[in-house]
């Protein structure tokens, strides 16, 4: 799993080490824009783990502010995340060697991060979070427990990076010469490699979300 999450780390360090100048400058506030900011985000969430894996429907709600006056400022936001998935489990008792199980989660997250400020009230950030989970499993395991599954308390982390300003500004140009802008509406707007630990199992993957 190290490996998979090194590409994206170095990018984003990569990407930090670039705006590093931007961070010693002295901009000029623009008057749309504001410390405090709206996350709402929405998308799906994939994750595996020894025999085990799980597809989520992943909400985020929160707000962050950033602080300074350079145009790479620090953030700090409080939230709450939601998710509502199917873990799929190794079970020898199954005819197809595994069992879908219904979940369902919400908890408090916190996310400390960096946002490029150049105007507006959207703006790029990349961020860490991280969130405390209640979790609640399929009822059925009331009656018939299947070996690993159990719990119901959780955690979950992740490493994440937001482009929403630039997907809107693509979309806003469709029309003026660029006939394919139109397709940033169909991309997610915030990428986020994710580690989670529930439903007594370690889950390593990817969440795709839409939204600020």
């Amino acid at each position: 799993m190290i490996k998979r999450i090194a590409p994206f780390t170095i990018t984003i360090a990569l990407a930090l080490g670039a705006s590093a100048p931007l961070a010693h400058a002295d901009v000029t506030r623009d008057p749309r824009w504001a410390p405090t900011a709206l996350h709402v985000n929405t998308g799906v969430e994939i994750l595996g783990g020894a025999d085990v894996s799980s597809v989520a429907w992943r909400t985020h709600v929160g707000l962050s502010v950033a602080w300074g006056r350079p145009r790479l400022r620090p953030s700090i936001g409080f939230g709450g995340t939601f998710g509502l998935g199917a873990l799929h489990v190794a079970d020898p008792r199954s005819l197809s060697g595994r069992v879908s199980l219904g979940y369902y989660e919400v908890g408090p997250e916190v996310r400390v991060g960096l946002r490029w400020v150049d105007g507006g009230i959207v703006d790029p950030q990349v961020f860490v979070s991280y969130a405390y989970l209640r979790t609640d499993l399929d009822e059925r395991l009331m009656l018939d427990a299947v070996e690993g599954v159990g719990g119901g308390r959780g955690k979950r982390a992740s490493l994440g990076v937001n482009w929403a300003q630039q997907m809107g500004e693509a979309a806003a140009r469709t029309g003026r010469g660029n006939g394919w802008n139109w397709t940033a509406v169909l991309l997610p707007q915030q990428l986020e490699v994710t580690w989670e630990r529930s439903c007594g199992s370690d889950r390593y993957g990817v969440t795709l979300s839409y939204g600020i």
